[in-house]
């Protein structure tokens, strides 16, 4: 009896040095996870593995994305939410995982404002509008034109269903009155991959993904859905230049952690999020990515921006008939 209370004690004492010792060394003692709910090559993907690189130099330990696309981001939103609150998952996300539309809010099996807990505001990011070579527009005016003589005709890719993407594309669609087809994928790579085979004739695409294509004339930007002009494609003009007023949208990126982790590991990855923003490296690299770099919304602040923004693009969805 006494051999066996003599064990106990030992136990119980060994893993209170242990939890002591590891409370001592501090947050994280192991690579963090990073999930991005998109699939690997588009837009999300592309900041979610700069931010990786350096946030994990800030936080000493590897940060590893895990890509897990579908249901227009938030499949792997919902994967996030999930996950055990315990400071080794966090998520690289979008809007999309509040749900874009009315419908899509109310079909999600998980709820964003009570299931995660927001860390930081990132970036924001306008879309390209690509059409493939044989399409038979060099401006945004002559697709529209193309797509007025031929209803139906014209397909456009989009991550999934209430992403950002489609609903810019609805918008589009009902701001001139024609009649594009949209094509949901899981991801952005997905996409622009059966764009530049010509089996879909336009998409609205990061610069990140669709530059390169422009360039090497797989496929034709015609305008950004942003305030400024992209510094890897200098020539693609801006919505507004290319004669279309007030349609600068695009996506907006954060970080958020499972409800329930752990205020030290919260406060840790808060910090550095917001300080790594500041790093002149990783500016440049958002900015030739074709991000704009977002002002330091964290924490609740960041949530209440996030729930706000929600509403604003459910209702222009709801004008776009989704």
């Amino acid at each position: 009896m006494k051999t066996t209370l003599a064990l106990r004690a030992l136990v119980v004492g060994l893993f209170t040095f242990a939890s002591l010792s590891a409370h001592a060394q501090g947050y994280p003692q192991r690579p963090v996870r990073m999930i991005v709910p998109f699939a690997a090559g588009g837009l999300t993907d592309g900041l979610g593995r700069v931010v990786a690189v350096y946030l994990g130099e800030r936080l000493g330990q590897p940060v590893v994305v895990e890509n897990r696309g579908g249901g227009g981001g938030t499949v792997g939103t919902e994967a996030a939410a999930r996950s055990t609150p315990d400071g080794y998952t966090m998520l690289l996300g979008s809007l999309e995982g509040y749900g874009m539309t009315n419908t899509d809010a109310k079909r999600l099996n998980y709820n964003p404002e009570k299931d995660l807990a927001p860390i930081a505001l990132i970036a924001r990011a306008p879309n390209v509008i690509i059409v493939h070579p044989s399409v038979k527009a060099n401006t945004v005016k002559e697709l529209i034109e193309l797509a007025r003589a031929n209803p139906g005709k014209i397909r456009y890719a989009s991550p999934g269903i209430g992403s950002n993407p489609h609903i810019i594309g609805e918008k589009l669609k009902q701001t001139f009155k024609i009649d594009i087809v949209h094509v949901p994928y899981k991801g952005g790579g997905a996409g622009i991959n059966d764009l530049i085979s010509g089996q879909i004739e336009m998409m609205f695409a990061g610069a990140v993904t669709s530059a390169g294509h422009i360039k090497s004339g797989k496929a034709r930007g015609l305008g950004i859905t942003g305030t400024i002009r992209v510094p890897m494609i200098p020539d693609v003009p801006t919505m507004e230049e290319a004669g279309v007023k007030d349609f600068a949208l695009g996506p907006i990126l954060g970080t958020w952690a499972p409800v329930g982790t752990p205020a030290e590991a919260i406060a840790r990855l808060t910090r550095e999020v917001v300080a790594l923003k500041k790093h002149p490296e990783f500016r440049k690299r958002i900015a030739d990515l074709g991000y704009e770099l977002s002002e330091d919304l964290t924490g609740a602040e960041f949530g209440r921006y996030m729930v706000g923004e929600a509403k604003r693009w459910r209702e222009m969805a709801a004008g776009a008939g989704l």
